[in-house]
């Protein structure tokens, strides 16, 4: 009789269930990623707006910041050194409403990245503790898109 080879049968269920282990490093690479680009958004955002949404924008931004610090202390953690990844794009000159929905589609896979890490056993409260604060960022978003004017919307 033919022995049973566990790590083949283990390579046989992930091909058959499609579920690839990620690799942590590259899956905290791309949500820095994504921080970054959202703090560079908000800030940008935050210059052209005036009053109260400018200055929650900017608090935003330094929240998606902070997140962004804790993901690279993850890394670091991981003993692979400092993440390489490429500055953000300026974000577009379009009208501040379409830049909102789009920050609000982002904050929403943010937040579902980082509840489905909430049962880490060693990160589990930062991302619970971030999920916490995207979801405040989308129920902000949603309140700025509905105070603004007609012709920011886009």
């Amino acid at each position: 009789m033919e022995t049973y080879d566990k790590q083949k049968a283990a390579r046989v269920w992930q091909r058959v269930q499609n579920a690839a282990p990620e690799d942590p490093a590259r899956g905290l690479i791309n949500m820095i990623a994504e921080e970054w680009a959202d703090a560079v958004m908000y800030l940008a955002l935050s210059q052209r707006v005036q009053g109260g949404v400018s200055s929650a924008l900017k608090k935003m931004g330094q929240e998606e910041q902070a997140h962004m610090a804790c993901l690279k202390g993850m890394y670091t953690m991981l003993g692979t050194g400092r993440p390489e990844i490429p500055a953000p794009k300026s974000p577009e000159r379009v009208p501040v409403g379409v830049l909102l929905r789009r920050c609000y589609g982002r904050e929403m896979r943010s937040l579902a990245q980082y509840e489905a890490r909430a049962s880490d056993p060693e990160y589990g409260q930062i991302f619970a503790r971030m999920a916490q604060q995207e979801r405040e960022h989308c129920r902000r978003i949603l309140e700025i898109l509905g105070n603004l004017k007609s012709d920011s919307l886009g």
